[in-house]
């Protein structure tokens, strides 16, 4: 389809197959798609109007750009409806699924009883990709409330829940209500469509419409925890405005139903550099008393209105909670700006996430004592007080763990209460491996919690057998499922460095030993870096710049990165540089020179030379490298795959298949104690649940993004 300058035009049909675009603005006649849209039976609630003007335009940017928004999450894209009611002050936002008889949505409908769309700005708000009036404000119209959008997407996350999608909507201009409808559909995501129409109600207000195509699974929307982890994403909002009220399936939205206690603001231990914010940025941590699916992050504002979801699922099998990254650096950012937040503020994220670590064993921690305590008021604690052997400390610390894990599912009180403490204690005691089937059958604990505990009873540090061991599974199945794409031609060609390996690697740095997990990126090392690039030869950028490597469809261009992390402690500083390589580069004596005369530059620099507990590591990572390099990285008496070796930096060039080996062996004894395989299908479920946003179309299912990921 061609692309237009970024303006909108309209588009007339011709009678035939072709599209021509007049830009005179407005026309009358048969449009593109309306017919599809007036006689479905799906969409027969919409009603039908008289059309007096109709404008219909074509988004400049590529279709694919557009449909990469079917993937969003179910519960995002509804909420993404809500905060577009919410921006135009409107104080009552319903949503509604509608069922057809064998009780699948078939449509969802979002009423509001905002200030509405006049048709100008209708057409001003549809014609645009990533433009909106929202930009330049920071409260609604009024200045009543918090604005949220900022992006000029809010309206595309609607194609993650159907194919045909309506708005109709009612403003005042002159004190006259006048009407308005826009619409769009999936078969020609470039072009939408706006029509003047009568108002149809009696007061301002929108409605959307989405059509369910049949066939299509929202499971998402109809999990029992549905309408919670939409109040979570509302939370601070709801709280901030009371009289506002939004309704889910018939279910009113109060945060004060799910939250347990007071939001505690955790102040972050930043380095200096970034530490002069004013507000200073916080996580504020919220406990739900309920299970919640989404589990992630969430980037806020300082006013704490959620704009992103950040990193992996935050998985405990005590506490239930939603970590809130509150800060004013986050105004303003772009979708593209947010995608990129582990590369331009990881010291931030690294910071936030420490500080939810450790208030999370704090918690955990003070929760199990509560439990504890109240067993023994209730005299129903199998253990007694003082001296134990080695043996009963560790069945006792791991009966703590269990019974505060089950404690929801325990009977609330008499003679059930007690057999229930009991089967626990029995099971530790005699046979730890029907404590499995207690907690299922008799308690009917979650699945989600019960996997937390499977395989774990017979350490003598339970917490952090219970981390470690859901680690190890993690890390083996990103191993798989990195080996599965890289092995698959057809994967590999469309795995992109840029959006899709270069963030699935810095999430799994561990790959290159164990203590960079939680190495930062250096910002003082840019510019050294970026100085002597040309060294390495073209098509070589830097991982904080890859914002501005972009095609003409959007996507990200295919190039060589190049990623740095550092860690210090009191007496040495350890700096990692990692050179990923297309897969189409096969590495030869050229890269060898170049990567070698790069780090040499690096290191020889004034600003780093002769300092003193300096060790640089340059790594050279390739799909494949030639034979006649063999002899360079495979040296007597030297580790397989170190080519240059200095007091003062070590190059190393390793094939993907070399890392993952080399970090598997790392895992072998743990994985035969855990006797877990990483199949095909759990690698492949395990990169669709957690890293949905960087792996080939080829490999994602259509639901994968919704999916909770297994910790």
């Amino acid at each position: 389809m061609q692309e237009l300058p970024n303006r909108f035009c309209d588009v007339y049909w011709d009678g035939g197959n072709r599209y021509g675009h007049r830009m005179s603005g407005e026309h009358d006649g048969q449009h593109l798609f309306g017919a599809a849209v007036a006689t479905d039976s799906a969409v027969a609630s919409v009603p039908q109007q008289a059309t007096s003007r109709m404008t219909e335009f074509m988004l400049s940017v590529g279709e694919g750009k557009i449909l990469q928004f079917k993937k969003k999450p179910q519960i995002t894209a509804v909420a993404e409806l809500v905060w577009n009611a919410l921006d135009a002050n409107a104080t009552q936002v319903d949503v509604q699924l509608q069922r057809a008889p064998g009780d699948a949505i078939e449509q969802i409908v979002v009423t509001d009883n905002g200030h509405g769309m006049t048709p100008d700005r209708a057409r001003e708000s549809f014609h645009r990709y990533g433009e909106t009036w929202k930009a330049s404000q920071t409260h609604t119209e009024g200045a009543t409330r918090i604005l949220h959008g900022r992006n000029g997407e809010g309206r595309l996350f609607a194609f993650a829940l159907g194919d045909q999608l309506t708005w109709d909507s009612a403003a005042l201009v002159d004190d006259a209500l006048v009407g308005v409808r826009a619409s769009g559909n999936a078969d020609h995501a470039t072009i939408w469509q706006v029509v003047e129409t009568e108002a149809d109600r009696d007061e301002p207000g929108t409605t959307v419409r989405i059509r369910v195509p049949q066939g299509k699974s929202l499971r998402f929307l109809e999990r029992d925890d549905a309408a919670a982890n939409l109040t979570a994403k509302l939370a601070f909002y709801l709280r901030a405005y009371p009289d506002v009220c939004v309704t889910y399936d018939g279910k009113r939205l109060d945060p004060a139903e799910i939250i347990v206690g007071e939001p505690v603001d955790l102040p972050l231990v930043l380095p200096e550099e970034d530490s002069d914010d004013c507000p200073p940025a916080v996580v504020t941590f919220v406990e739900w008393n309920r299970r919640m699916s989404d589990r992630k992050m969430l980037i806020c504002n300082a006013d704490g209105i959620a704009l992103y979801e950040e990193g992996k699922d935050w998985s405990d099998s005590i506490v239930s909670f939603t970590p809130y990254l509150r800060s004013d650096r986050f105004n303003g950012l772009t979708v593209e700006d947010l995608h990129v937040l582990p590369m331009t503020h990881a010291a931030l994220l690294d910071a936030a996430a420490k500080a939810v670590r450790e208030h999370l064993a704090l918690r955990g921690a003070q929760i199990s004592a509560a439990v504890v305590r109240q067993l023994k008021n209730e005299g129903i604690y199998p253990y007694e007080d003082g001296p134990t052997t080695g043996t009963q400390a560790i069945e006792r610390q791991t009966f703590d763990v269990v019974v505060t894990v089950a404690r929801e599912a325990l009977p609330s009180k008499g003679m059930a209460r007690r057999l229930s403490v009991d089967l626990i204690r029995t099971a530790l005691e005699s046979n730890p491996g029907d404590l499995h089937d207690i907690l299922e059958k008799v308690l009917a604990l979650s699945l989600d919690d019960r996997r937390h505990l499977k395989n774990l009873l017979h350490s003598t540090d339970l917490a952090h057998v219970i981390s470690a061991a859901t680690e190890v599974t993690n890390r083996l199945d990103v191993i798989g499922g990195l080996r599965k794409i890289l092995a698959d031609d057809a994967l590999r060609n469309e795995f992109r460095e840029v959006d899709q390996l270069h963030p699935m690697i810095a999430q799994n740095l561990w790959l290159f030993g164990d203590d960079w997990a939680w190495a930062r990126t250096e910002i003082g090392l840019t510019n050294v870096l970026q100085a002597h690039l040309a060294e390495l030869g073209d098509n070589v950028v830097l991982e904080n710049q890859l914002q501005g490597v972009i095609q003409p469809d959007g996507r990200r261009g295919r190039v060589d990165i190049l990623m740095f992390r550092s860690r210090r402690d009191e007496d040495s500083t350890e700096r990692l540089v990692i050179e990923l390589k297309r897969p189409t580069v096969k590495v030869g004596e050229d890269e060898l020179r170049q990567i070698k005369s790069y780090a040499r530059a690096i290191v020889d620099n004034p600003q780093y030379k002769g300092v003193e507990g300096c060790k640089w590591r340059f790594y050279l990572i390739t799909y494949d490298y030639s034979d006649k390099i063999l002899r360079d990285i495979r040296q007597k008496d030297k580790p397989a795959g170190l080519y240059d070796d200095q007091d003062e930096y070590e190059v190393w060039v390793k094939s993907w298949a070399e890392i993952f080996d080399t970090a598997e062996k790392k895992l072998l004894f743990f994985q035969r104690q855990l006797n877990y395989e990483a199949t095909d299908a759990r690698v492949t479920q395990h990169l669709r649940e957690s890293y949905s946003r960087f792996i080939p179309e080829g490999l994602a299912e259509d639901q994968g993004p919704d999916t909770p990921a297994a910790g």
